[in-house]
């Protein structure tokens, strides 16, 4: 036992050094989890605000994609119409190419008779035709003929020359405009393959933003209403807890009722011979089990094992004012609850190493312990 008291001192300024209050186990009260969903919600409204903004964006560039490709789509359309109008010039052509090739047949066969028609007129000279002529009518006529052969063989020749000549330039003409459209309609599908290709990746992205910001706004709408409900209950516990003061602690010295209704196993003890740390409290004898009581109204601002005390519970009496009941065989209470005097806040036993069954308990205001003897009524002593 006097190992435990040696260490109550240091294991006392711990429980009031390290753990003051209700921020122990604050991370549990209503007030850390509403202020832990608003950092949630502050931190998911600049994600949000961020991918609208990006989303906003995408938008802007699927509108222009979607523009870009109608625009396309109309350049398409326009040069389809110009090859379905050169595929009617082709056919004209083609047409135009068999009437040619008929009057080059033509051609070819009065050049043909004109040089055969030359030929054996080239054997005759007018003069010979002349000296053998019988009649002047007949050698006039014959003068005739030959002229007009020699006219009709140029014009023929001159005709197959510009028949042939007017074939090959429309058929050139077509070929380079079949070309240019042929060519302006790959570089359209091209571009219009590839502004497909980027919206649909685009709509993908944004259907993924989309089903992101939803599960954001609904994961948003359940933090809203876990705030809601956070701060209603805050505002519940406002209106019916009042904190303790200590003025009503003070007026009861001496008149505050004991945790246990069992004897004084150790007594308090300022200066004990040969140690240099107080004792700060006494031992009160309870079998295992029984209830340990509050001795006058606070608020539980621990409740938990603690190495040399064991199972611990602390109360805030207000005005620097705190009681400790400890070695407890088990706790009936949490950090926050409020108590009135007389109410169970755990159960007597030997936890934390003691020797005896009972409980160990504590009177400390502003972290000085108070001897409980000269605050509560008097008690049982052996």
């Amino acid at each position: 036992m006097d190992s435990l008291r040696s260490g109550l001192m240091s294991t006392l300024l711990l429980a009031f050094v390290l753990y003051p209050g209700p921020k122990v186990y604050a991370e549990t009260t209503p007030q850390q989890r509403l202020e832990a969903i608003q950092a949630d919600l502050g931190r998911l409204e600049r994600w949000l605000q961020s991918t609208r903004r990006d989303r906003e964006e995408l938008q802007g560039e699927l509108r222009r994609a979607d523009l870009a490709l109608a625009e396309l789509a109309t350049r398409a359309r326009q040069t389809q119409q110009a090859l379905d109008t050169q595929v009617l010039l082709a056919e004209q052509l083609e047409a135009d190419i068999v009437d040619l090739a008929e009057r080059e047949a033509q051609a070819r066969e009065v050049v043909q008779a004109v040089i055969r028609q030359a030929w054996l007129l080239s054997r005759r000279s007018p003069l010979q035709l002349l000296l053998e002529a019988e009649q002047p009518e007949r050698v006039a006529r014959l003068l005739a003929y030959h002229e007009h052969l020699a006219r009709s063989r140029s014009e023929a020749i001159e005709a197959y020359r510009q028949s042939r000549s007017e074939l090959v330039s429309r058929r050139h003409e077509l070929d380079n405009v079949k070309e240019q459209l042929e060519q302006e309609r790959t570089t359209l599908d091209t571009q219009a393959r590839q502004l497909r290709e980027a919206r649909r990746g685009q709509g993908a992205t944004l259907a993924r933003i989309e089903a992101d910001i939803e599960d954001r706004e609904a994961r948003r709408t359940e933090l809203l209403r876990n705030q809601e409900r956070l701060q209603e209950l805050l505002e519940r516990l406002a209106r019916q807890v009042v904190e303790p003061r200590g003025e009503t602690f003070v007026a009861s010295r001496g008149n505050l009722p004991w945790p246990v209704q069992g004897r004084i196993l150790k007594g308090f003890e300022a200066n004990r011979a040969g140690a240099s740390r107080r004792s700060g409290g006494v031992l009160l004898a309870a079998a295992p089990g029984s209830t340990v009581r509050a001795i006058h109204p606070g608020r539980v601002v621990f409740a938990d094992w603690m190495r040399g005390l064991g199972l611990l519970v602390i109360l805030d009496h207000g005005g620097g004012y705190m009681t400790l009941y400890a070695q407890a065989e088990s706790l009936l209470r949490n950090v926050g609850d409020m108590v009135e005097a007389g109410e169970p806040l755990a159960t007597a036993g030997q936890s934390g190493g003691s020797q005896d069954s009972g409980v160990w308990f504590e009177i400390r205001h502003n972290g000085q312990p108070a001897d409980p003897t000269r605050w509560c009524r008097p008690a049982q002593r052996g």
